[in-house]
């Protein structure tokens, strides 16, 4: 239930430290395995670690998440670290289970590069103005 938790408070704060934070807590769990028992461990090769089994799934939150966190990072103009999140949409969820989302993340950073292209073009040259 924490989890669902996490996600609940990501849609709807826009702290961009408290999204920071709600992000590594619902990516933990995507990490998290279960270690088979002891007995089954004799079977050797055979017998892997599983994934936590959840009524939703912990990395469709997670990128959910971390998308919408992004998206509150533009909004309050820190560019810089919208960037850095939608970039990490695209390393961390790069398979076509998530390709929804990684086409978001591309867009987004798209319309970021055009629009500090935009920036960069309209500041005055120094050595011109002189």
């Amino acid at each position: 239930m924490p989890l669902w938790e996490h996600y609940q408070q990501c849609l709807v704060t826009t702290d961009p430290a408290e999204l920071n934070i709600l992000i590594e807590k619902v990516e933990q769990v995507t990490l998290a395995e279960v270690e088979p028992p002891s007995w089954m461990k004799r079977w050797g090769q055979h017998v892997m670690s599983q994934p936590v089994r959840t009524a939703v799934d912990p990395q469709a939150l997670g990128v959910a998440c971390t998308i919408r966190a992004a998206a509150v990072m533009m909004e309050a103009e820190q560019l810089v670290e919208a960037q850095a999140l939608y970039r990490r949409v695209l390393a961390r969820y790069s398979s076509r289970d998530w390709a929804y989302y990684v086409d978001q993340a591309k867009e987004a950073l798209a319309a970021l590069q055009g629009s500090a292209s935009a920036v960069v073009a309209l500041r005055p040259d120094p050595a011109r103005s002189r």
